[in-house]
C-alpha cells in the first residue's frame, strides 16, 4: 500500500451508469491538521539532518474560499537540497487580478496545468512521513501555507497531521535589529538570491536555505541553554527522589508530561509544573520535603519549622531517609500536583502564546524519562542512607522565655501615629520617606534609614514593604531585640503577613539567644579572669614563708641545745656540712659534728 492509499479516506464505490457516463460522488472529508512547535535544543539535529521546506501561491487570502495555484515541496539534508517537488495547479477557478500582480501566474498559464485530483496524490507520495508529523516541514510566515495545505487535502479527503516550523518566527526570535522580517529582507541578510520572488519553488528553496541559517545562530543560544540545564541539574541522589516523586504522580493517574525538576541556587530542588509546587532538599543536616502546615503528619517523621524563606510557618520540614520514606505523603504529593496542573491548564488555555511560554520554560529544566525513573529508583534500593539525626531534626525550640528583648528606639507609639484613619494620604504622606530610606539601607547607611523609616511610619505609611526594611535593616545592625518588637508590631497591623513575618521573627529570636549567650560567655570569662587577677595578687601580698622545715641540735641524751629555722642556718653556725646535718636528721647517720639532728615536728 503506497502512502497516498494510507493518508486517503475510503470512498463508497462508484455506481455503474448507462452509456459509461460517470456520476462523480460528493467525496467524503478528510482531516488534515498541522501545529507550530518551536526550535530548541531536543529537536535542532533531527531537523539539521532533515526537513521539508514548502511554499504555495493562491488566488487570495482565504484558506476556505481560494485555492493553491502553485505548490512547492524541498527536502534538505544537512542544509542540502535533495528533492524538489514543485507544479502549477488547475484550480478550477479563475485567477483575480490582483493575485495575478502579486505571483505573476495568468489564467492562461493554467490551463494544461494538473488539476487538484491529479497533483495531490504525486505531492502525497513525495511528502511521505512529513504528513504523518515524523519529518518537520517549514515556511514563511507558515500559518498561510498550511491553512491553505490542510484546507485542500482535507477537502480532497485525505488526511494529515503537519508539525511545522514558521522562519518567520524563528527570525523574529534570533535576528535582532532588521527593518523587517519578510522573507526577502531575511534572504538579504542571509547573502541569499531570489530570481524568481514570489513564486513558490524559489521561495521554498530560500526558506530551506533561511531555516538552515537559522539553526547555526540558534545553536549558540542551545550550547548556552544546555549550560544552564546541566547547571540547575539535581544530583544523582536528589534526581532519585524527583524519579519517586513522578513514580507516586504517576501511579495515581497525573499526566507527568509537563512535570520538571531544577536544582536552584540555595541548594533546594524545585518540583515544577510550569509553577513550582514542591520542594526539597538533601543536606548534610538530613534530607527533608517543605509541606503545608495544616497537613497531618504521621509520627513517624520527624519535623521542625520552616524559615521565612521557605514559606514562614505556613510549612514545615518534613525529614526523610530514603526517597521510599516519602510513601506516607503520596496522597499530599498527588493532590498538590493535581492542584498545579489544574492551574496551569486554565493558563494555557487562553491562547497558543501561553502554551508556548509552557514549552519554552520547561525546556529549560530537567525531564525524567521512564527508563530514567527505572533506572534511578533501581539505584535507590541499593543506595545505603544514613538515618535522620533525631537531635538534629528536633533541635529544642528557643522561645521568647529564653531571651532578655530589650529594644531601644525612637519610635512614636502608634496612638500617636498620624493619617491612621486615611491610608491613601497616609502613604502619600509616607511613601517618599520609606524609598528615601530604602536607598540609604541599600547603600549601607542603616542609621540614616532607620530614622527615614520612622518618618514614613510617623507619617501614616503602613505597608509590609516597611515592616521588612525595618527588618532587613536592624538584621544589618544585629539589633535583633528591635527586630523581633517591629516585627510584632508588623503582625498586629498586617495579619495576613504573620506567617513569613512569624518564620522571621523566631529566627531573630534564636539570633537573639546566641548573641545574649555569647555576651554572657564573655562576661563569665571577664569575672573569671579579674577572680585569677585577685587571687594572685593575694598570693603575691602574703608574706613568704620559709621552703626549708626548722632543725634542732641535740646532746647524746635528748636534750635541746638549739632550734635552727633551716639546715642551712644550722650547718653555719655549728660548723658542719649541711648534708650531714640532713643525713642525721634523715636517719641516715647518727651523728653530725658531734650532736644528734632531729627536724622539728
Amino acid at each position: 500500500m503506497n502512502i497516498f492509499n494510507f493518508f486517503k479516506k475510503k470512498i463508497n464505490a462508484k455506481p455503474q451508469v448507462e452509456e459509461e457516463t460517470e456520476v462523480k460522488l460528493p467525496i467524503k472529508s478528510g482531516v488534515a491538521i498541522s501545529k507550530r512547535i518551536d526550535l530548541d535544543s531536543t529537536n535542532e539535529n533531527s531537523i539539521r539532518n532533515c526537513f521539508v521546506a514548502f511554499d504555495v501561491e493562491t488566488t487570495g487570502l482565504s484558506p476556505t474560499l481560494d485555492r493553491i495555484i502553485e505548490i512547492s515541496a524541498v527536502i534538505f539534508r544537512n542544509g542540502v537540497v535533495h528533492k524538489v517537488f514543485s507544479s502549477l495547479v488547475n484550480p478550477g477557478v479563475l485567477i483575480s487580478q490582483s493575485a495575478s500582480a502579486v505571483n505573476h501566474i495568468t489564467n492562461a498559464m493554467l490551463i494544461d496545468a494538473p488539476s487538484e485530483t491529479e497533483l495531490y496524490p504525486q505531492l502525497i507520495d513525495f511528502l511521505g512521513d512529513a504528513l504523518s508529523g515524523k519529518t518537520v516541514m517549514c515556511a514563511h510566515n507558515a500559518k498561510f501555507d498550511f491553512d491553505f495545505l490542510c484546507n485542500t487535502l482535507s477537502r480532497l479527503g485525505f488526511d494529515a497531521n503537519i508539525v511545522y516550523i514558521d522562519t518567520l518566527n524563528l527570525a523574529r526570535k534570533y535576528l535582532h535589529g532588521l527593518e523587517n522580517y519578510k522573507q526577502n529582507t531575511v534572504e538579504k541578510h542571509f547573502g541569499l538570491v531570489n530570481l524568481s520572488s514570489h513564486r513558490a519553488e524559489s521561495d521554498a528553496e530560500n526558506c530551506g536555505y533561511i531555516l538552515f541559517n537559522l539553526l547555526l545562530v540558534a545553536s549558540k543560544c542551545f550550547e548556552e541553554e544546555k549550560r544552564q540545564v546541566e547547571k540547575s541539574k539535581p544530583s544523582l541522589q536528589e534526581l532519585e527522589v524527583c524519579a519517586y516523586i513522578q513514580t507516586i504522580i504517576s501511579q495515581k493517574g497525573g499526566d507527568t508530561e509537563f512535570l520538571r525538576f531544577r536544582k536552584n541556587r540555595s541548594g533546594y530542588v524545585d518540583v515544577y509544573c510550569l509553577y513550582n509546587f514542591l520542594k526539597f532538599k538533601v543536606s548534610k543536616k538530613g534530607s527533608y520535603i517543605l509541606i503545608k502546615n495544616s497537613y497531618p503528619v504521621a509520627k513517624n517523621y520527624h519535623t521542625e519549622l520552616c524559615t521565612q524563606s521557605e514559606g514562614g510557618t505556613d510549612n514545615i520540614r518534613v525529614y526523610f531517609t530514603s526517597p521510599f520514606d516519602l510513601e506516607g505523603l503520596s496522597e499530599y504529593i498527588y493532590l498538590t500536583f493535581l492542584n498545579c496542573h489544574k492551574s496551569m491548564e486554565e493558563y494555557v488555555s487562553c491562547s497558543n502564546y501561553r502554551r508556548q511560554e509552557l514549552e519554552d520554560s520547561v525546556r529549560l529544566m530537567c525531564f525524567l524519562t521512564s527508563k530514567d525513573v527505572s533506572s534511578l529508583l533501581d539505584g535507590a534500593k541499593k543506595r545505603e542512607y544514613a538515618p535522620v539525626d533525631i537531635s538534629v531534626a528536633n533541635e529544642p525550640r528557643i522561645s521568647r522565655a529564653d531571651v532578655v528583648i530589650n529594644a531601644v528606639h525612637s519610635r512614636v507609639p502608634l496612638s500617636k501615629v498620624q493619617n491612621s484613619e486615611n491610608w491613601e494620604k497616609g502613604f502619600e504622606a509616607g511613601f517618599p520617606y520609606w524609598e528615601k530610606g530604602e536607598k540609604a539601607r541599600k547603600s549601607g547607611d542603616f542609621t540614616l534609614a532607620v530614622e527615614l523609616f520612622d518618618k514614613a511610619r510617623l507619617n501614616g505609611y503602613v505597608a509590609p514593604a516597611l515592616y521588612n526594611s525595618y527588618a532587613l535593616t536592624y538584621r544589618q545592625l544585629k539589633d535583633y531585640s528591635n527586630e523581633i518588637v517591629i516585627l510584632d508590631e508588623g503582625i498586629s497591623r498586617i495579619p495576613e503577613h504573620s506567617s513569613t513575618w512569624n518564620a522571621r521573627r523566631d529566627k531573630a529570636i534564636r539570633l537573639l539567644f546566641v548573641q545574649q549567650e555569647s555576651e554572657r560567655k564573655l562576661t563569665e570569662k571577664a569575672k573569671e579572669k579579674v577572680e585569677k587577677i585577685a587571687q594572685k595578687e593575694a598570693v603575691l601580698s602574703t608574706p613568704k614563708q620559709p621552703r626549708s622545715r626548722a632543725v634542732l641540735q641535740m646532746d647524746d641524751n635528748g636534750n635541746i641545745i638549739k632550734e635552727f629555722a633551716t639546715i642551712s642556718a644550722a650547718a653555719q653556725e655549728a660548723g658542719v656540712s649541711s648534708k650531714s646535718i640532713r643525713d642525721a636528721a634523715n636517719g641516715v647517720q647518727k651523728r653530725a659534728g658531734g650532736y644528734h639532728w632531729m627536724y622539728k615536728k
